[in-house]
């Protein structure tokens, strides 16, 4: 990669999340991964370091000393269009692949940790193994579709072959 030291550049390689797609696992091998439907957004959870406070009585300059701690991996937030009788979303579930035993609904309920992948336009892929630790159907009117907001949450690091 060429230094951008100094330097006016175009932003060449961004991209737009249209397309993109979060993929559940069936848990097979080879295992292969499917699609929830009516996904709107996907936010990546924060990457946070913690801190450790090293400090002592005779920290150099009176100053706090610090340190890098544990590494978390927060929730990924998706919000999407309730279907509730779409296989990939309802407790039911259906078809042949991922969502065989249930879709959003009965993953929630069943608290087990699967294998999820995002699926980027350029075909980039963001693994991760994690539960579904919420999952909400949104207000229910007669103005507007109803939605639903679910929450991914890893339970281990990502993937360190990730872009």
């Amino acid at each position: 990669m060429a230094d951008r030291t100094n330097t006016y550049y175009a932003a060449e390689g961004a991209i737009h999340g249209y397309s993109s797609q979060l993929m559940v696992g069936n848990g097979a091998s080879p295992e292969t991964f499917e699609a929830i439907a009516g996904v709107v957004s996907i936010t990546p959870g924060e990457m946070s370091t913690a801190d450790i406070k090293r400090t002592h009585l005779r920290s150099p300059d009176a100053h706090e000393e610090h340190m890098a701690g544990l590494r978390d991996s927060g929730a990924f937030t998706v919000e999407g269009i309730w279907l509730p009788t779409e296989q990939s979303q309802s407790n039911a579930g259906g078809g042949s692949g991922s969502f065989t035993s249930g879709g959003l609904v009965a993953l929630w309920r069943g608290r087990a940790t699967h294998n999820f992948k995002i699926v980027l336009p350029d075909a980039t892929e963001w693994p991760f193994r994690g539960y579904i630790s919420k999952f909400q159907p949104g207000s229910i009117s007669g103005d507007d579709k109803v939605n639903f907001t679910a929450a991914f949450q890893p339970t281990e690091a990502y993937d360190a072959d990730l872009p």
